[in-house]
């Protein structure tokens, strides 16, 4: 077997040829989202350029003591009214139908407890943006409702609840009640980050200043 032939001098003093890689391909840059665009599926609602800062729903907990107490009130009234019909029944006659009246309204109550309680923990979702507060929640018998509080350089924020579950008030109604009216507090309430989103919300306040 012959040896190999050693190359040319002309060959040999040749610089040799590096191989250098493929560049790397360029990153994709996602199209930048226009300044006047809406929120998708807030269509009508936001304005352009608004900006969605956080969304969240009420933290699943039950407010036993309400559920409770309008729960019994509305079994007490119930409860008379069937014994008041019993009683009626053994006289004879249809008098004691007069009790429907009243033993529907018991039921009525303690019915509507429950699905209040119900569709405040799984119907109810809040949305804050650089402009308002939105409160949407579906009612048994309204049906959906969408709340706006615009976010002025005026608007009153505090921060309340407990140590699981708190919440940023911005807003009240007067409700009337059996003794006079009472107050009654509106905004993002029984939410985790209730911190965080007074937070937001307050340094939305001061862009208006």
């Amino acid at each position: 077997m012959r040896p190999p032939r050693p190359l040319p001098r002309a060959e040999r003093d040749k610089e040799p040829v590096v191989l250098h890689e493929p560049p790397p391909p360029l990153p994709q840059v996602e199209p930048e989202t226009p300044s006047n665009a809406v929120p998708e599926g807030w269509e009508g609602i936001m304005q352009p350029g608004e900006r969605i800062l956080w969304r969240g729903k009420p933290v699943r907990r039950i407010k036993w003591i309400k559920l409770i107490f309008t729960s019994l009130f509305g079994t007490f009234f119930a409860g008379f009214a069937l014994f008041w019909m019993i009683m009626a029944a053994q006289d004879g006659g249809f008098a004691w139908m007069f009790g429907l009246i009243h033993f529907s309204v018991g039921a009525g109550f303690v019915t509507v407890a429950i699905l209040d309680e119900r569709m405040r923990l799984r119907d109810t979702w809040f949305t804050l943006s650089d402009r308002a507060a939105y409160i949407a929640r579906r009612h048994w018998w309204k049906g959906k409702i969408l709340d706006t509080y615009p976010i002025t350089a005026d608007m009153p924020i505090r921060l309340g609840g407990g140590d699981k579950a708190g919440d940023v008030i911005f807003a009240t109604k007067r409700v009337k009640t059996k003794n006079g009216y009472s107050t009654k507090n509106i905004g993002f309430l029984d939410i985790a980050q209730a911190p965080e989103v007074f937070a937001l919300m307050k340094h939305a306040r001061e862009a208006l200043q």
